[in-house]
Formats: structure tokens, C-alpha cells, sequence
């Protein structure tokens, strides 16, 4: 009898614990988690509308940053229309308009929920690309704070943030894209006074450091200058961006505690720039005996090799691309990863070195020669068809004036 006294009084306490936890989780949430997730949605909802100017999304595609950070500027209406403007447009005045929603999914998630030209790059497929960039169009919202909110992209994971913007979008982004400009004809040659080669292609700052880890971190540009996605430690402080000091051709962090000097290539070689086999006044003779041997290599697999060649930005960074016809139509792409580089004191000359086989190169080796002949004939004289954004560049190498090419927008 006394067992089961015991074991009643047991239950009756263990039900009056629980009563009381829930007694206590009612008092901390008031409201059950699909209603506090609506109250977030109308929240955030009321919050993207209530910027006149719109908001400045920093935007990574790629689960590893691989293609660094690009600016948007999004205008978001009460009619659940956004006006999406875009860093990498012709014209950066140009928008384009789609819808938008936020939806509950675990959370409060903003989502452009039809097809839009700009905010759906990174996310579209191609024939070489057919995982496009892995690029979001669905963000989590995590946070918001002082006119900045922080997102996290469903698909690839990575922290975003959008800025409310206090002016035009068309100002905001040609500030950007002129920092923009700058800072893609330049190279790092010292760091605090000190020799390194700093790599600032494909929005990525590189560099090495003896006796510490090679430092390789996506940046973003931004109206003065670089924006890093995740602090860098350089010397013991912590860095998370540079400004751009285009007088003195430097880079200064944020702190004051680093400073790469630049030096400035002749023209920006990080664009879709193409050489034509098909002009003869377009390339040197040697070049096309060089061009006529690979082809040959290339008819010997069965395949046709394209006249149109691809150099400066390809699919996975900078280099060259090449593409061949298999029958009857598929179209396969070789690609060779190449580091584009200016010269101390040579504000005319071009370097070109090798980085390493690209996409689907190791099957198509037999391109070698062409390549190792663009190589051996590095440095380059530029001579642009206009001081500033050229659209035709032609490189006659140091080496041997006779051997060179010319490229094309």
C-alpha cells in the first residue's frame, strides 16, 4: 500500500512539473511558432517596403565564394513587385521587374518567385554550366539591425546583407562600378613596404605569407572600394575591407594597418574578350601556323575546332577557352586558367603566366602548342583602340615583334 501511495504522489508531481514548464513556456512565447513566423513575415515585409531608394543586396553565389560578391540594388513594393537593378548590366540604369513574396519556410524566407533576368543569373543554366553558378534566389532572413539586414541563402548557404540605400541606385552603382574599373587593372606589388604578389582577380584577394596560411578571401566592391566577406588577419589585426586611394595607386584597411601598393595594367583583360582565326589582319603568321596545328590535332579526335577563341574571363576564373564541335551539334569547351598581370614601370606591357588546367583541358592536351606559344612570347605591348574601355586590344609580344594578336569585345 505504501508503494503505491508513494508512486501516486509521484505522478502527481511529475504532472504538476509539467503543467508548470508549460505554464512557463506560454509566459516566454505568447504566441505559437506559425504565428510568430507570420508576425516575422509581416515585419520584414513592412520593413523592405519602407525603403525609398531600395536596398543594396551584397550577393555571393557558390557555396565557396568562388565568383566573389556582386551588387544589386532592389526596390521592393507593396504589390510584391521588385525592380532589381544590377552591378554587371550594360546599363547599370537599366532595370528589370519581377515578382517577390515572403514565405514561411522554417522561418521567414524572401523569394523572387518569378523568372528575372538580373536577380536569376547566377542561377540560370548553359550549355557549359549546367549547374549555372549555384546561385540563390531564395535568402532566410536572420537578422536586422540598423538598416541592415542579414540574409542566408537557401542554396548556397552564404551570409548576405542588404543596406537600405540613402540615394539613386544609378549613383550607387556607378560608384561602384568605377571602383569597380580601377581596381580591375591593378595588381598588388607590397604590402606594408614589404615585396608580395597580391592577386586581386575574379573578386578574390591572394596573397602568401611566409610562415603563415596563404590568404585567399572573396571580396565584393563597394563605392571606395573593397569589401571582404570575411574578415583576413594580416599581422595580428583583423581586417574586413580596403579603401581605394586612387592618387597614391593603393589599398588601405579599414584599421589603417595595411596598405598594398598597386600597379595598374593597360587595360581591364578580366572580360569576355575573343580572338578571330577567321581575320587575317587580326593575328601574326605564326600565330595561325599555331592555330592550324592544333586544329589539325583537334580533326584528328573527330572534332572541329571553332575559329572563335575565348581569352581573359572564362567560366571558372581567367584564361583561355577553346571550343570544338563533336557531331552533329554538341558544342565542348577546353579551358586553361592564366593570370593576367601588369609590370612595374611598364604601364603599357601585359604579363601572361600559366595557373593550371581548366575545365576539360587534360582532354584536350594537344592544344598545348597554341598556348605555349601565347607563353613563350609573354610580356605583351598593349595597344588599346581607346585609352579607356577599349573594345580592341592589340598584343605584340616583347619578345619577338613579330608574334601577335589581336582581341576583341
Amino acid at each position: 500500500m505504501k508503494k503505491y501511495i508513494i508512486k501516486s504522489f509521484l505522478l502527481i508531481f511529475i504532472s504538476i512539473l509539467i503543467t508548470s514548464c508549460e505554464d512557463n513556456e506560454t509566459r516566454v512565447f505568447d504566441t505559437s511558432p506559425s504565428e510568430r513566423i507570420d508576425a516575422s513575415i509581416d515585419q520584414y515585409s513592412t520593413l523592405l517596403n519602407s525603403s525609398e531608394n531600395g536596398w543594396v543586396l551584397e550577393y555571393y553565389p557558390e557555396s565557396n565564394q568562388q565568383f566573389g560578391g556582386f551588387n544589386y540594388v532592389v526596390k521592393f513594393e507593396e504589390n510584391e513587385v521588385s525592380t532589381v537593378f544590377y552591378e554587371g548590366a550594360d546599363d547599370i540604369t537599366e532595370s528589370k521587374s519581377s515578382t517577390y513574396d515572403i514565405i514561411a519556410y522554417g522561418g521567414a524566407v524572401l523569394t523572387f518567385n518569378t523568372y528575372n533576368e538580373y536577380m536569376h543569373e547566377f542561377a540560370n543554366p548553359s550549355g557549359s554550366l549546367y549547374q549555372a553558378k549555384q546561385g540563390d534566389y531564395e535568402f532566410a532572413f536572420q537578422s536586422n539591425e540598423n538598416d541592415e539586414i542579414t540574409l542566408r541563402g537557401i542554396k548556397s548557404g552564404n551570409t548576405m546583407r542588404m543596406l537600405r540605400l540613402t540615394e539613386s541606385p544609378e549613383e550607387y552603382l556607378t560608384k561602384v562600378n568605377d571602383v569597380e574599373y580601377t581596381i580591375s587593372l591593378a595588381s598588388g606589388i607590397a604590402v606594408n613596404g614589404e615585396d608580395y604578389s597580391v592577386n586581386l582577380a575574379n573578386r578574390h584577394i591572394a596573397f602568401s605569407i611566409e610562415g603563415e596560411e596563404d590568404i585567399n578571401m572573396a571580396y565584393i566592391f563597394t563605392t571606395t572600394g573593397i569589401k571582404l566577406y570575411e574578415p583576413i588577419t594580416f599581422d595580428g589585426n583583423e581586417v574586413k575591407g580596403f579603401t581605394l586611394d586612387k592618387t597614391l595607386n593603393q589599398l588601405i584597411s579599414l584599421d589603417g594597418t595595411i596598405v598594398i601598393d598597386l600597379i595598374v595594367a593597360p587595360f581591364n583583360v578580366n572580360q569576355d574578350w575573343s580572338i578571330d582565326t577567321t581575320d587575317f589582319s587580326a593575328i601574326s603568321v605564326g600565330f595561325f601556323n599555331k592555330y592550324v596545328e592544333v586544329y589539325n590535332a583537334n580533326i584528328a579526335l573527330g572534332e572541329t575546332l571553332q575559329r572563335s577563341i575565348s581569352i581573359g574571363t572564362i567560366s571558372s576564373g581567367s584564361g583561355i577557352g577553346f571550343y570544338s564541335l563533336a557531331p552533329p551539334t554538341q558544342i565542348w569547351t577546353a579551358e586553361y586558367n592564366l593570370a593576367f598581370s601588369p609590370i612595374m614601370g611598364e604601364s603599357d606591357q601585359l604579363a601572361i603566366s600559366p595557373v593550371g588546367e581548366g575545365l576539360n583541358w587534360s582532354y584536350y592536351r594537344h592544344l598545348n602548342p597554341l598556348l605555349i606559344y601565347i607563353l613563350n612570347n609573354a610580356p605583351y605591348i598593349a595597344e588599346p583602340n581607346t585609352p579607356t574601355n577599349p573594345t580592341e586590344v592589340k598584343l605584340t609580344s616583347t619578345v619577338d615583334a613579330n608574334a601577335w594578336f589581336v582581341i576583341k569585345l
